[in-house]
């Protein structure tokens, strides 16, 4: 289905696109795109947060339409939940997302980033460390890469083993699984381009999970760990959506090559976002129960 977001931008949605069929089930993802700019385009994938247990598509809704508006092709998928779902299925969906997206023609298949909140954000820089491994590859996209050119983590957990919670609706009774789900553990030398932003008032996950993710990523790629003001929904806050979105868009354009500043301009819109998507409806970001 075509939808046409409201006056202020000319994004177009097209909602439910079907992109993975796996276990039964058959997965969807939202495409987000302006007509305004033509040719292939750089690539982003949005991957929310809810503790790998629930939660839907369209809660990065407002950033979908602002990052359509810059240029990129922006998706927002459907991943599996536990507990009819562990690890790694839901990292299998983000990677057949990235890779629906390279298989798109309308995708620059050689710039495509990824973007994910909480347990979203585990999955993004999971899918980046673990790129094209044949154990973790959906059988959808044969020959197809999981490939990033750039991630971005907003307050995700990057160290099962120093989380605390009880992850066993997800990672099961396998110790094995805390590691092989921990990107700490699983980072290596492909690693592309990584920034780790942080709410300094995190009382869900701790900022220090940001830090040691940081740590481990130094010596293997370009890695920028920032702390902002905020909680653990920073990215979704009022106060704190345009400074948080201006950072991502500024770090994301920098490594796919993409200038700063939208070819399709903004012609205001709704006062109630800052940066002319509806304001989100609550200010303490999606619901998210603990990762």
């Amino acid at each position: 289905m075509d939808v046409t977001t409201p006056d202020e931008t000319t994004v177009t949605v097209r909602r439910d696109v079907s992109f993975h069929a796996v276990d039964g089930e058959e997965l969807l993802l939202d495409v987000y795109e302006s007509p305004a700019t033509t040719g292939p385009k750089p690539a982003v994938v949005l991957v929310r947060g809810g503790a790998f247990t629930v939660g839907d598509k369209g809660e990065f809704a407002r950033q979908a339409i602002d990052l359509a508006d810059e240029g990129y092709l922006v998706v927002e998928p459907q991943y599996r939940l536990a507990p009819d779902h562990t690890f790694p299925a839901p990292l299998v969906d983000v990677k057949a997302a990235i890779e629906w997206c390279r298989a798109d023609e309308r995708v620059d298949a050689q710039r495509i980033a990824a973007v994910g909140h909480s347990a979203g954000a585990n999955l993004v820089v999971l899918a980046a460390a673990t790129a094209d491994d044949p154990a973790l590859e959906p059988a959808q996209y044969p020959g197809v890469s999981s490939e990033l050119s750039a991630v971005v983590g907003y307050a995700g957990v990057y160290d099962f083993r120093m989380h605390g919670g009880d992850d066993s609706a997800y990672l099961g009774d396998s110790e094995a699984a805390y590691d092989l789900a921990s990107p700490v553990e699983q980072a290596d030398v492909s690693m592309p381009p990584t920034l780790l932003l942080h709410g300094d008032a995190d009382a869900v996950v701790p900022p220090e999970q940001s830090t040691v993710m940081a740590e481990a990523l130094d010596p293997l790629t370009t890695v920028a760990e920032e702390r902002v003001s905020g909680g653990h929904g920073f990215p979704f806050e009022g106060a704190h959506y345009d400074a948080t979105y201006e950072r991502t868009v500024e770090f994301v354009g920098r490594q796919l090559g993409v200038a700063a500043g939208s070819p399709t301009g903004r012609t205001g819109g709704p006062p109630s976002g800052p940066r002319g998507a509806p304001e989100p409806p609550s200010d303490s970001g999606p619901s998210d129960p603990d990762i």
